[in-house]
């Protein structure tokens, strides 16, 4: 090798230290919250080597927690542009996606992801999440059954999949997945109180009792707990344990004395002390 071709290997060879130092840098900058500083040194090290995905990725990270959605999504694009093999940045894209409310493109970046990773549960998760907010309770179930595949001992995905069920319209199989997220976890309020609301809709008010009752136990301070405790009692035709959890209910929230007026039970026994 001659004297020139050795001082552009060394040449080279420093360049690349030189990217690998701002790359390094840019990266804990990041992981510490120094998002100025991170998309600094990124962009020292992409000025380098303009084929970096990682950089791009990383610099796409700092702009969007920066506050900067349109940077992060152009870095975000380059990113899999340079490699469309990566789940990461598809779900980071995703994310960001449906947090600037295009849940149609966010849904896209997400299925691409989950091809590209199906063992992925927290991807499947955001997936599931961005059916729920459009409305496509059916897919998000789906994308819940898989996560309960990876992660059956899960408490949050039981429950999530249960509200579902609810929106679906089936409060049997509402029940049952809520029954299986307050095994995991019999110190969740809102599992308690979701199954209270299905229990509730199937007709079965004496066993939505003691579910808006454990709601109300675990979080003494949630009015709506108190106000399906309440119609569920008055359904039951229990008029004293109905006034009492009323009016706890009102006194935490005055709004909803209009919603507790229009349930037919409740208002018949508010009527027995008129």
């Amino acid at each position: 090798m001659g004297w020139k071709n050795i001082g552009r290997v060394l040449g080279r060879w420093r360049a690349d230290a030189g990217e690998r130092e701002m790359l390094a840098a840019g990266l804990a900058h990041l992981a510490a919250g120094r998002h100025a500083e991170a998309q600094a040194a990124l962009s020292e090290a992409i000025a380098r080597d303009p084929a970096n995905t990682v950089a791009y990725f990383g610099r796409a990270q700092a702009a969007n927690a920066s506050g900067h959605p349109e940077e992060a999504l152009a870095d975000f694009d380059r990113a899999i542009a340079l490699d469309p093999r990566g789940a990461a940045p598809y779900r980071a894209r995703g994310l960001l996606r449906r947090k600037l409310g295009r849940p149609e493109e966010a849904l896209a970046d997400f299925d691409r992801a989950v091809a590209l990773a199906p063992g992925d549960s927290p991807t499947l998760l955001d997936r599931a999440m961005t059916h729920r907010l459009a409305g496509g309770f059916d897919a998000a179930v789906a994308d819940y059954t898989a996560a309960l595949r990876l992660a059956p001992d899960d408490p949050n995905v039981w429950q999530a999949r249960g509200i579902c069920h609810r929106k679906r319209g089936d409060e049997a199989a509402a029940v049952a997945d809520l029954s299986q997220a307050i095994a995991r976890n019999p110190r969740d309020a809102y599992a308690f109180y979701n199954r209270g609301l299905a229990l509730a809709a199937l007709g079965r008010h004496g066993e939505a009792v003691p579910d808006f009752a454990q709601t109300v136990a675990c979080n003494p301070v949630y009015a709506e707990g108190y106000l399906h405790l309440a119609t569920s009692h008055a359904a039951g035709g229990e008029c004293d344990a109905a006034r009492t959890a009323l009016r706890r209910a009102l006194d935490l929230d005055p709004t909803l004395v209009e919603r507790a007026e229009a349930d037919e039970a409740l208002a018949g026994c508010l009527g027995e002390t008129a």
